[in-house]
């Protein structure tokens, strides 16, 4: 019986040792191979010599062959992962790395003749060339009245920051991915995606909470007090919709990002909260009073209304693709100023200068991206389509601001009246269409979160002391018409308009600015790029 089974033992043992010993073989050849794949993908220049190397650099007894084929890999979950990686492609991305060798017998040798069988491992990394950008306002300078008038606004409640508090918010960077984690704890949610966290079922006041306990914790305290301040103010009941601002792109369907260069996705910290705000306007409108916080100007109240966003365009994206587009959201402000009239207008306590700007959509686009590759600095380069629109000195009907599908009619105003003299007036001036414009960013620029605006390029810069170049001023007394030129009152109510267009410029770049929405510019930021990281893919 022994001798009978003896063979058949044998077999079984040859069977079980030698599969064995070639599944331990073939596995650290998958390790060597993945490692080659990424050593390639770091090395798009030459990747045939960079897996080469890596794969005669890890010891095998035999001779170890190294077959490269580059291509392009496209994360898209809608494509099965075996049609990710596309064979050759102008501009190639990802490496599959091949690695055949040959494994030792042991048993098996005298059964089949030979020492060794082959063994091959595949393996595909993608270096990942991605560009983080945002589009909207870059806080050239902040007045504290405003900006708590503003946000007072769209919160809903009352807000009181200083200055400091501001600029401290405006110099407050923070990490998209580590806000989005800290949010995943704070609503205990468990091995969620970045996606699925600000997707969440989060109110406005506890997004801007973590916000400031994220800031806190980075030692940013001014800043992070500051956000509190605004959450406190914020709804707890209203929607964040941060899923309609933020586009995480690849990292996205994450719910870690491992470490390399460019991996953090840094935004400013209240650019980020009004935008929040901002997006829950969405087809309203809100009226907030700047009382006599402007110099020269007595009293002023302003009428706000946000469109949506068009095709639900993100504010911040991460990508690679030159056909992801963020966009503002339309806007109108209207504002009803009252100035101190001029010597000349005797008997008149006040001019009334209403002031409506109308803002559409600017844009942007990743148009191009340089990674590190035999020297060469890290640079992107967007393509931006400023905002148009049109400002105008008028009467508007401040109940139909939110109806975004309609024009709003323009009424001459009544500039000033009193027992004895009516003056009305108006003007207007329109921004023509803008091209698409690229604006080139250096690595010392993305390192400093530079922001960089770009203007219309067929038209002239739109203010308040250029409108008033196309002003008409009516002036009526005891039932007469006067003209423009037939009496000392006209000149006197241009002279008054004239002294305040400064402060009327300053107060619409304030508002539009805190908003992102100016009226002929785009403001945009290249929020991080990462570059050259390799990654297994497959």
């Amino acid at each position: 019986m022994a001798a009978l089974t003896f063979p058949l033992i044998c077999g079984f043992a040859a069977l079980a040792i030698d599969l064995g010993s070639i599944f331990l073989q073939t596995r650290q050849l998958q390790g060597d191979a993945d490692l080659a794949a990424m050593e390639a993908a770091d090395h798009l220049e030459n990747p045939q010599a960079a897996a080469d190397a890596t794969a005669h650099a890890n010891g095998w007894r035999y001779p170890v062959t190294a077959d490269v084929v580059t291509g392009v890999y496209a994360p898209n979950g809608a494509i099965p992962a075996s049609e990710r990686f596309v064979p050759n492609g102008a501009s190639p991305n990802a490496v599959r790395v091949t690695l055949t060798t040959r494994a030792d017998l042991f048993f098996g040798a005298s059964i089949l003749g030979v020492s060794t069988i082959p063994i091959r491992r595949t393996a595909t990394a993608s270096a990942a060339q991605e560009a983080s950008f945002s589009i909207g306002t870059g806080l050239a300078s902040l007045q504290g009245g405003i900006a708590n008038a503003l946000l007072g606004g769209l919160t809903g409640s009352q807000i009181s920051l200083s200055v400091m508090d501001y600029n401290a918010l405006a110099s407050a960077n923070v990490d998209l991915l580590q806000y989005s984690q800290a949010l995943q704890t704070d609503l205990q949610l468990t091995g969620a995606s970045y996606n699925t966290v600000l997707s969440a079922n989060t109110s406005q006041h506890q997004a801007l909470q973590v916000l400031g306990d994220v800031l806190t914790s980075e030692g940013q305290n001014q800043a992070g007090a500051a956000m509190q301040t605004i959450a406190n103010a914020a709804s707890a009941s209203a929607p964040a919709q941060l899923g309609q601002l933020i586009d995480l792109g690849p990292y996205g369907g994450q719910d870690h990002v491992g470490g390399g260069s460019g991996v953090g996705v840094g935004v400013n910290a209240l650019q980020l909260a009004t935008a929040l705000l901002e997006v829950a306007q969405g087809g309203r409108q809100v009226q907030f009073d700047l009382g006599a916080t402007v110099p020269a100007l007595s009293t002023v109240t302003a009428w706000l209304a946000i469109g949506q966003r068009p095709a639900n365009s993100p504010w911040i994206t991460v990508t690679d693709s030159n056909s992801v587009i963020v966009r503002t959201a339309q806007a109108r402000l209207y504002i009803d100023a009252q100035l101190v009239p001029a010597v000349g207008l005797l008997g008149v306590s006040t001019v009334d200068a209403p002031i409506y700007v109308e803002i559409a959509s600017a844009e942007a686009k990743l148009s191009g991206l340089t990674c590190k590759s035999r020297g060469a600095p890290e640079a992107a380069s967007l393509s931006v389509a400023p905002s148009v629109g049109e400002i105008a000195l008028g009467q508007v009907d401040t109940s139909q601001l939110n109806n975004f599908d309609t024009e709003l009619p323009i009424a001459p105003a009544t500039l000033v009246r009193t027992p004895v003299l009516t003056a009305t007036g108006q003007a207007e001036a329109d921004l023509g269409g803008a091209d698409w414009q690229t604006v080139s960013f250096s690595a010392s620029d993305i390192q400093a979160h530079a922001t960089k605006t770009v203007s219309t390029d067929n038209v002239a810069q739109a203010t308040v002391g250029s409108l008033l170049g196309t002003l008409n001023v009516q002036v009526q007394s005891a039932g007469l018409n006067l003209g423009l030129g037939g009496d000392a009152v006209a000149p006197a109510i241009e002279t008054t308009l004239e002294s305040a267009a400064d402060s009327l410029d300053a107060l619409l770049d304030s508002l539009t600015g805190l908003l992102g929405v100016r009226l002929g510019y785009a403001d945009v930021q290249i929020d991080g790029v990462r570059c050259n990281d390799a990654a297994l893919v497959a």
